[in-house]
């Protein structure tokens, strides 16, 4: 039935375009649904978040509400809740004061914003944003048939954390070693690179990892005799787990 649903919704907007020629019925609509995509034209219903490759602690997360209908001459509130099971509002993420679609605007993004936390080294935790109707929107559409699969248009997930689920593209282990995120984060911090400069090898050249091979044995070294000292030392110069030091090669 829901299939039907939006087939009708879809020649509606067809008839709209066509010089209009049933523009009573088109008016009769005015309803918002998430519109999302990734790599063109699909729809999704969910986002992957990480903050591995940020150099800053909040990231902005547009989410787009589209309206189904004509605009309006003034701006209009829609219906929006989020909620979630391990991530608090003001601690892990916070959200727009207000949820409205702009006057003569046919979508608007929705911008939460997400806030590195420790417990994001350990846990990836979940945003749940759902859309409901109110006094100036219903919700014509719930869900939208694709290809490979049916995606809600009135429900959207964000997971976030601050880990790796494997290593950046760029990342060569014949002159870094293995890929660990304890060094990748100590190479950041200690060389002040750009996180995101490890998924670009036009940036991350042969000859910039060898750089940083050479400078990055140099410092765990040393911080290896202060602490053989009884000195002050980088605790992050060493394994988290082992607590041996980090090898930057092979």
């Amino acid at each position: 039935m829901k299939q039907y649903i939006i087939a009708i919704v879809a020649g509606l907007f067809v008839l709209a375009s066509c010089q209009e020629r049933n523009p009573d019925l088109f008016m009769d609509i005015s309803g918002v649904y998430f519109n999302n995509t990734t790599g063109g034209m699909t729809v999704v219903d969910s986002l992957d978040v990480t903050f591995v490759y940020e150099a800053e602690d909040v990231v902005e997360v547009p989410v787009k509400v589209q309206l189904l209908g004509r605009t309006a001459d003034e701006e209009r509130p829609f219906g929006i809740s989020v909620h979630s099971e391990n991530a608090r509002e003001g601690i892990d993420y916070e959200l727009p004061l207000q949820a409205v679609l702009p006057a003569g605007e046919s979508s608007v993004d929705y911008i939460v914003r997400l806030k590195r936390t420790p417990a994001l080294k350990s846990e990836k935790k979940m945003l749940h944003l759902r859309i409901s109707e109110n006094e100036h929107f219903g919700l014509p559409v719930t869900e939208i048939v694709q290809v490979s699969d049916t995606v809600s248009v009135l429900d959207y997930r964000i997971y976030f954390s601050d880990m790796f689920t494997k290593a950046p593209s760029a990342w060569d282990a014949n002159l870094l070693g293995e890929f660990t995120q304890s060094k990748f984060e100590l190479i950041c911090r200690v060389l002040d690179v750009d996180p995101g400069d490890f998924n670009d090898s036009s940036l991350m050249t042969l000859a910039r990892q060898l750089y940083i091979c050479t400078e990055m044995t140099a410092y765990v070294q040393g911080e290896v005799a202060k602490k053989a000292a009884g000195e002050n030392y980088d605790a992050e110069a060493f394994d988290p787990q082992t607590g041996e030091p980090l090898k930057f090669t092979r």
